[in-house]
């Protein structure tokens, strides 16, 4: 006589159907779980390498999505003014940023600066490059 447990077992292809069904009828699923995975990754790194994998982590990422992009605050920035100024220390003080106004005026000043220094730096870039082709072409002729 069967179990009842092997009678409700599922196998492995019926789950794969299943959730394939579920994630494909849920538009918001795709969004869920894409950041279960980001979240699950970035605190397996953080466990494993700490800040410093953290670091490379952001590196590869900028890498892989042709990105530049820096840390503009550090947690112990905050709690450093915010002792200073209050004596007090805030746990949440990141996400309280995140939600400023004062965050949001910086990231406005920040994009409006973009376009100015993308052309500094390539003119940089180009004159420095000229410059060494203009030595290498003479070298070439000597």
């Amino acid at each position: 006589m069967m179990d009842d447990d092997e009678d409700n077992e599922i196998s492995r292809a019926d789950l794969v159907n299943f959730l394939g069904e579920f994630l494909t009828q849920n538009k918001d699923s795709g969004l869920i779980y894409r950041g279960h995975l980001c979240k699950i990754i970035v605190g397996r790194v953080f466990e494993e390498f700490g800040p410093e994998g953290l670091c490379e982590l952001m590196m590869q990422i900028d890498r892989r999505a042709g990105w530049i992009s820096d840390i503009i605050f550090e947690q112990s920035d905050f709690n450093n003014a915010l002792f200073a100024k209050y004596l007090h220390y805030d746990e949440e003080i990141v996400d309280k940023a995140r939600n400023s106004q004062q965050l949001l005026e910086l990231n406005k000043k920040i994009w409006r600066l973009r376009k100015k220094y993308a052309g500094l730096i390539i003119d940089e870039i180009m004159d420095d490059e000229l410059e060494l082709a203009e030595l290498e072409k003479e070298e070439g002729e000597n």
